[in-house]
């Protein structure tokens, strides 16, 4: 099939994942999602939407209970650029090499117990919205293995031409 009918079609090529940790956190990522029970959630992996041009892997895994927290992200050689429910996003830089919340945990260690802290749910997002309705900040904070990870960026409140507008979403558990 030619490009042009392929962007056509809407297809979505697959990623191409460097051997090494691209790959790796890919089939680490698909082990969780075998663990769950059956029907729990979904995996999608591709190219980053709106990106054909750029070969990293996304990930993105969707619950079935529309209450749990959408795990999504993309992997770039050793950096980690996760978000955890609708958009609290942070980068891991360097998470292969030890760019993790848990000092001294290997990288899987840390993947491992970021995942079962999104899937046990309980936590709650903060999502500060401007007057137009888009998010211009957010915090979360998880419990990773007794040590709180906190992702948070962007403006808390826009007040310039009205009240603030902040969501607060609290997930539920994928099972």
């Amino acid at each position: 099939m030619r490009e042009e009918q392929k962007e056509s079609t809407g297809i979505i090529e697959s990623p191409y994942p460097l051997p090494g940790f691209e790959a790796d956190l890919i089939r680490e990522l698909e082990l969780f999602v075998a663990d769950l029970p059956a029907g729990t959630a979904r995996l999608r992996i591709s190219r980053i939407p709106g990106h054909p041009e750029l070969l990293e892997p996304y990930f993105e895994v969707i619950p079935s209970n529309p209450r749990a927290a959408p795990f999504k992200g993309i992997v770039v050689k050793t950096d980690l650029d996760l978000t955890i429910g609708e958009v609290a996003r942070h980068e891991f830089i360097g998470f292969a090499r030890g760019g993790t919340v848990v000092r001294g945990s290997t990288w899987q260690e840390e993947f491992r117990r970021i995942w079962l802290a999104v899937i046990r749910g309980g936590f709650t997002e903060h999502i500060y919205r401007d007057s137009g309705g888009k998010a211009i900040g957010w915090a979360t904070k998880l419990e990773v293995d007794g040590k709180d990870l906190t992702i948070r960026n962007g403006r808390r409140a826009e007040r310039l031409f009205g009240r603030k507008s902040v969501v607060r979403i609290t997930y539920e558990p994928y099972v």
